[in-house]
């Protein structure tokens, strides 16, 4: 067992590729002033005492902080950061943290690391580029380093399997948000717009605490923007991941006994729970990163049954009048933080563009799109 961990390693990530184009690719252009980061204090909601923490795992720091900006325009962003998953003894025996040089040398993020500063990214967040929609908005930027798409309430305890010792992870994602929105209702007043979205993990977030967010700001126009998270997963996964984190469902869309099963489509019930909302989602058609995820999670042919569950639940969605997909060519993983906001137009028209249609009054422009003849995967299919 002395070589399992790198086994898997090598087996479940090299061959999927889940190096493909990294996501904290620096903005050359983008403002560093404006950001401010904010360690949150030990806050008590509802009769309990929340410390925001990360996920503990051996050797890493414990120390969560988030960052905001506050813009010029009466619009508020609030995006969720992305960094992978682990569910279970094996995922989350490889963490990846702040020395790795990759975003393959792990599993998930344990631990904040330097590239966790919004002035680095791209995309939305140059606040230069007279193309980004969100440009003069104030933002909030949200960390991930809790192994459990900022949707956990638990500390769980794993067998590590090379070693046979127990250790634990502190999945404490939907309890970090907590706090992170308590302390924006102190510090934003009711915006005019709204934009919740999320990038992978980041993508899960946002639909994770949309309700809470809508019901600390009900006021104005909101969009939720899923980024490379389509929710493609395995029954197997979905009950391990319930009890490894206790995973946060939204109370005003789902009752207390709610089982999840790979149907459940948590953004359709949003989008019929909040119908003068609009909801979106951005994936390209072989993304390799979440088919190898949805391979880890014991999926039989999981490059082609990705992409085949991945259709159906878009063209199911699309039945909702507030709901829009954009499905672009390739198989790269997650697009809001990268230059290629800004040149992807594989769908027929540009994702800048298609999103500022979102976040218009009207929504003119705003249609569901999709590459053509770009069904066909454009690398050899491993996994």
């Amino acid at each position: 067992m002395a070589d399992f961990k790198a086994w898997v390693v090598v087996a479940a990530l090299a061959l999927s590729g889940c190096t493909a184009a990294r996501a904290d690719a620096p903005a050359e252009t983008a403002q560093a002033t404006g950001w401010v980061q904010v360690t949150p204090p030990p806050t008590r909601l509802d009769g309990r005492l929340y410390q925001a923490t990360c996920s503990e795992a051996a050797g890493t720091d414990p120390a969560y902080r988030f960052w905001f900006r506050r813009g010029t325009a009466d619009g508020l962003v609030i995006f969720f950061d992305g960094g992978g998953a682990c569910w279970d003894d094996i995922t989350c025996a490889i963490p990846r943290r702040r020395e790795a040089e990759r975003d393959d040398d792990g599993f998930y993020k344990a631990e904040l690391i330097p590239t966790d500063t919004p002035d680095r990214f791209n995309g939305i967040f140059d606040l230069s580029n007279p193309r980004n929609p969100v440009r003069d908005w104030s933002f909030v930027y949200v960390p991930y380093c809790t192994g459990d798409v900022h949707s956990g309430s638990n500390t769980a305890t794993y067998t590590d399997p090379d070693t046979g010792a127990p250790y634990r992870i502190e999945h404490r994602g939907a309890d970090n948000f907590r706090v992170v929105l308590n302390w924006m209702k102190d510090n934003f007043s009711q915006p005019q717009r709204i934009l919740v979205a999320g990038s992978s993990a980041g993508a899960y977030g946002a639909s994770t605490h949309y309700a809470r967010i809508r019901a600390a700001f009900p006021r104005g126009q909101a969009l939720m923007f899923g980024d490379a998270g389509q929710g493609v997963m395995t029954q197997a996964f979905l009950d391990q991941r319930n009890t490894s984190w206790r995973f946060a469902l939204p109370r005003e869309v789902f009752s207390r006994n709610t089982r999840l099963t790979p149907d459940t489509d948590i953004v359709a019930r949003l989008a019929a729970r909040y119908p003068r909302d609009r909801f979106a989602q951005y994936t390209t058609a072989h993304d390799i990163t979440q088919s190898s995820f949805y391979a880890l999670m014991g999926a039989e042919n999981a490059c082609m049954a990705w992409t085949s569950a991945m259709v159906t639940d878009l063209e199911e969605r699309q039945r909702a009048d507030n709901f829009r997909s954009y499905l672009a060519s390739g198989e790269t993983h997650s697009i809001l933080r990268t230059p290629r906001f800004y040149t992807e137009q594989s769908g027929g028209a540009p994702l800048a563009e298609w999103l500022a249609a979102a976040l218009s009054a009207d929504g003119a422009g705003w249609e569901n799109r999709a590459c053509q003849d770009c069904m066909v995967r454009p690398t050899r299919c491993a996994y």
